[in-house]
């Protein structure tokens, strides 16, 4: 199988090509301007595949051979989008029945490709545009979450980028373009209308259920698809919202700034400096690599929430993902019928699970319009991985009792005794009954712990704000905000932060220490919490057992 990938050396071509170098039957033949590069991105290759350079202009393409597949990687599309006239690479795979794909992210480019339906199939070809990030995952996370809460009526899309993923000068200049112009397209009241770009904000934390959350981030209204393909699948929607959460967030709010002051007329366009952004943006490349994407749902009965996060350097490949999906699928024979498509209508989660499956890419659900308790409610789908010995525990009900016994060590420095003491911890000792009383309140659960007479409480609830999908524990003044993971099994625990009064508290001095739950060869519930601080070290560790009362 020949594949012409235009824009083959730029970042989504080459992925593709990376992606798919063990395919033997697989001619990938890297297309562009630029023949010198072409050929550096060959020779970068290896594998079964074989890799061909190619000096061609998309312009003017003439070709003395005829592909299996034509894919424009090139970009921006959002370029393209402005020129009415057919499309030159489309024109021509019409004229030459040759398929067609695309990784367009612009929504009238895409809404212009589908309008081909009738010339594609008198070609007897397909034409498939947005196979990328937007739509392909958007429809995927709508799907799933669709088959929880039925039909949905309003959509929110939000993608954060890792802060140290490199943004390509094109996605830099194609944001700056349409930044406090009525570019970008939204479905608002079941009518497609045009809103300055990244004038409007929302808030959201990406969290895969059962992993650590990313930062809560504002999502700045961005350009994509979206509005114009979904409704056509999905009939039921009224609303859709795309925006992006960029870091470093004080650059991402600037440029939000920026942009309400273009609307306004108080600024000019931020075009001639897409340059000096890509630049800024490329100096502060700091915070965790982890970048991922929310499709977060609703209709009038509930509403749920798709999450996906990559991990590393694999996030800048999803782009790429779709397209490489449709050449595997190709590969094995499946045929598509002739037409004009967006790509969500191609590629769905079948098909792009092993591509995730393939890199440190996690996905999955959580409910968030159901009335459960808080660590189901925080964990979402990764509750029900649990041991059953550790959901029983969580099942709070109106109310439980859990009794057992455990063991408890307390730290041998002088400072964590006062704070064990505030806290109300229990002093060492070995084969002490214990006992946990668990009760609903308006806002999450109390949970008073009884270690051999001596009491202390805690309460739990769902994290806000900056804490969401992370569970706060309050210890009186106290605020500890807790990722809840699910591990093979066993719940853990990772502090994020801390808080007296309301005040966060420096990172540094954070408690944090090995807090866990699993269970044992009896199917008895078991706790592990070994609490320890800076400067403080081990403030108490207590372990044990406890089984539900009657």
């Amino acid at each position: 199988m020949r594949v012409l990938i235009i824009g083959g050396y730029g970042t989504f071509g080459f992925g593709m090509a990376e992606r798919l170098s063990n395919e033997a039957e697989l001619e990938l033949i890297l297309a562009g301007r630029n023949l010198a590069k072409a050929k550096v991105a060959c020779a970068k290759l290896s594998g079964a595949a074989t890799f061909t350079p190619l000096h061609l202009d998309r312009n003017t393409l003439a070709l003395d051979f005829k592909p299996d597949l034509i894919i424009d990687a090139s970009g921006p599309f959002q370029a393209y989008a402005k020129n009415n006239a057919p499309q030159p690479v489309i024109q021509y795979c019409l004229t030459h029945g040759i398929p067609y794909a695309d990784i367009s992210d612009d929504g009238a480019f895409v809404a212009a490709v589908m309008t081909q339906d009738v010339a594609a199939k008198t070609s007897n070809i397909p034409l498939i545009s947005g196979l990328s990030t937007c739509p392909v995952l958007s429809a995927i996370g709508l799907r799933e979450v669709e088959r929880i809460i039925g039909p949905a009526s309003d959509v929110m899309i939000g993608i954060a980028p890792s802060p140290k993923a490199e943004l390509g000068r094109n996605v830099v200049a194609a944001v700056a373009n349409y930044a406090g112009q009525k570019q970008v397209s939204v479905l608002r009241d079941n009518a497609l209308i045009n809103i300055a770009g990244l004038t409007e904000v929302r808030h959201e934390t990406i969290c895969v259920p059962g992993d650590v959350p990313l930062p809560r981030l504002p999502f700045a209204l961005a350009d994509a698809p979206d509005a114009w393909t979904l409704p056509e699948d999905f009939n039921a929607l009224d609303n859709i919202w795309t925006g992006a959460g960029t870091r470093p967030i004080w650059l991402h709010r600037f440029l939000v700034f920026l942009s309400r002051a273009v609307a306004r007329g108080l600024a000019p366009k931020l075009t001639p400096f897409a340059g000096l952004f890509h630049r800024v943006r490329g100096m502060f490349r700091f915070g965790v690599h982890r970048g991922g994407m929310v499709v977060h749902a609703s209709n009038a009965d509930n509403e749920a929430s798709w999450h996906l996060v990559a991990e590393g350097d694999h996030g800048p490949r999803i782009p790429a993902l779709p397209v490489v999906a449709l050449i595997r699928k190709m590969l094995r024979g499946e045929t598509i019928a002739s037409g004009a498509y967006s790509g969500h209508q191609i590629i769905g989660l079948p098909e792009l699970a092993p591509e995730f499956a393939a890199l440190n890419i996690a996905y999955g659900l959580h409910f968030d319009g159901q009335d459960t308790p808080v660590y189901e409610q925080v964990m979402g789908e990764a509750f029900t991985r649990l041991h059953p010995a550790i959901i029983e525990q969580h099942l709070t009900g109106e109310g439980r009792i859990y009794s057992g016994a455990c063991k408890v060590t307390r730290g041998r420095n002088p400072l964590s005794h006062i704070v064990a003491a505030v806290i109300g911890f229990p002093k060492s000792g070995t084969d002490i009954p214990v006992s946990v009383t668990v009760v609903p309140t308006a806002t999450g659960e109390k949970w008073t712990r009884n270690f051999g007479g001596k009491k202390f409480s805690s309460h739990h609830s769902l994290g806000r704000k900056k804490w969401a999908r992370h569970v706060t524990e309050k210890f009186g003044i106290i605020a500890i905000h807790m990722a809840i993971l699910e591990d093979a099994g066993d719940l853990r625990i990772e502090v994020q932060g801390w808080s007296i009064f309301g005040f966060p508290l420096p990172r540094f001095l954070r408690p944090g220490g090995d807090v866990y739950e699993t269970h044992d060869d009896q199917g008895r519930f078991v706790f592990h919490v070994d609490l320890k601080a800076p400067l403080f070290g081990r403030l108490c560790k207590y372990e044990g057992w406890l089984t539900p009362d009657t």
